[in-house]
């Protein structure tokens, strides 16, 4: 066997190999052999066919099953006399058949980096750790009295901003249907009967809520809007419509009182007071939640940028393409257009790109300290998490497993709960300083997710 190496990148190498003809004549006598045995060739019995016969009508199945064993044979036997350390499995490139079956091939490997782990033990990490406050608790006590509110009828006036409207709407542009312009508009903005809107400035159609001040029920009125340029519908943007409104009834949202009947409403048999100690609970628990993913994440930012790894290409650049799928996937779920997503396109494959990257380096990383330190998934470990699917699934554990294996899913799961044990393993040898949070536990800074917009993979919601 003759190997000459090629190295393309860090960790990436193609390696030219040829074989004599004894190792193909080695494989294609086996298998021919099993042709023989197992074949049928009319005017023979079973396992009674010249080899001549065999040949005729299976030597092109016999070559083609012989080449791809014999490759595999001789990669293996690569593989373990140069003791690589492969991140993925051999990509065969081109391979040749001579007509004395010398076989040449070229085969790209994708090897582990060599992670150079400086001391990861001790790491300071500081994060912030909302507290829980009286006025957040009030906050949550009020939105479920929202939650809980009755619609009163107001007949004495006509509509005031916050109130909700029961009305039928139309929308034209010069007497056309939205519909009849673009069959993709929401319903919210063409219009419909008996609907409830609450007025809001500039929500949902800007400008109309505006337009409907002093409305009483049974009348109509004739408003235009005139869209925004920059309107996330873009089938409206900068164009005037019309709407020929009819008012119905004005409803005021009454709040439920805040006491017991209200707590018993939320759980059968509970006090108001148990409704507010179970809520700050749950608080507590949400916070702390909050506080061990903050930690988490800023103990992978300290990994990423202390521990030098370069991860190679062809694995990124997988990750990349799996990650941007899936970003196309769930912003189509949301009902972001085509066009939308398009017009983000290099934003969007960018982050991709910086995220896949991450992840591959985070992986060998975590890896090269498992190793190091021993840190290993026992099989119970194992056994009680795939037990702990199945009854998230409402599966059998051998249900489970056999779709697992099917989707060549177990070794992805085994190396999520490694890569979990170092992680815990790291946050238990690190100096750890909570600093208080100016930020209102629960709340936080997001779109507003009544409009369409673009998530990517550092989308912060």
């Amino acid at each position: 066997m003759h190997i000459t190496t090629e190295q393309k990148e860090n960790s990436v190498l193609d390696l030219h190999i040829e074989l004599p003809p004894e190792y193909f004549k080695k494989e294609w006598k086996k298998i021919a052999q099993e042709y023989v045995r197992l074949a049928r060739i009319p005017g023979f019995r079973k396992g009674k066919a010249p080899l001549s016969a065999i040949e005729k009508k299976y030597g092109a199945d016999i070559e083609k099953e012989a080449l791809q064993k014999t490759i595999e044979s001789a990669l293996r036997e690569v593989i373990r006399d140069k003791q690589f350390n492969l991140a993925q499995y051999p990509e065969l490139k081109e391979k040749q058949l001579e007509k004395d079956h010398t076989l040449r091939f070229t085969v790209t490997i994708v090897m582990s980096p060599e992670v150079d782990l400086p001391e990861y033990r001790g790491l300071s990490l500081s994060v912030e750790k909302e507290m829980v406050s009286d006025k957040r608790l009030e906050e949550l006590l009020e939105k479920m009295r929202n939650d809980f509110a009755e619609f009163i009828n107001v007949e004495e006036r006509g509509l005031e901003m916050g109130d909700f409207a029961v009305l039928d709407y139309d929308a034209t542009v010069n007497g056309q249907g939205l519909l009849e312009i673009d069959s993709e508009i929401p319903l919210s903005f063409v219009g419909g009967k008996n609907r409830w809107m609450q007025l809001a400035a500039q929500y949902p159609i800007p400008g109309l809520a505006e337009s409907l001040l002093g409305l009483k029920p049974q009348e109509s009125r004739t408003s235009s809007v005139t869209y925004p340029s920059d309107f996330s519908e873009k089938a409206l943007q900068s164009i005037t419509v019309t709407y020929e409104v009819t008012l119905h009834e004005i409803k005021n949202r009454q709040p439920a009182p805040l006491d017991d009947t209200l707590a018993a409403r939320v759980k059968p048999g509970m006090t108001l007071e148990a409704l507010r100690q179970e809520m700050r609970d749950q608080l507590v628990s949400f916070v702390e939640q909050q506080f061990q993913t903050n930690l988490r994440s800023a103990l992978i930012q300290e990994l990423l940028t202390k521990i030098p790894c370069e991860a190679p290409t062809p694995l990124v650049q997988q990750e990349s393409h799996s990650i941007l799928e899936k970003i196309i996937r769930e912003n189509q779920s949301r009902g972001v257009s085509e066009e939308e997503i398009r017009s983000h396109q290099q934003e969007l494959l960018e982050s991709a790109q910086k995220s896949a990257d991450e992840k591959m380096r985070l992986h060998f990383i975590l890896n090269a300290i498992a190793a190091k330190e021993k840190i290993e998934v026992t099989p119970e470990e194992f056994n009680s998490y795939l037990t702990l699917l199945a009854e998230r699934y409402k599966m059998t554990l051998k249900k489970l497993i056999s779709e697992l294996q099917k989707n060549r899913a177990l070794g992805g799961i085994q190396e999520e709960l490694l890569f979990n044990k170092t992680l815990e393993f790291l946050t238990t040898h690190s100096n750890v300083t909570e600093i208080p949070s100016s930020k209102e536990t629960g709340k936080s800074h997001t779109h507003d997710h009544a409009q369409p917009h673009v998530h990517g993979p550092h989308c912060k919601h």
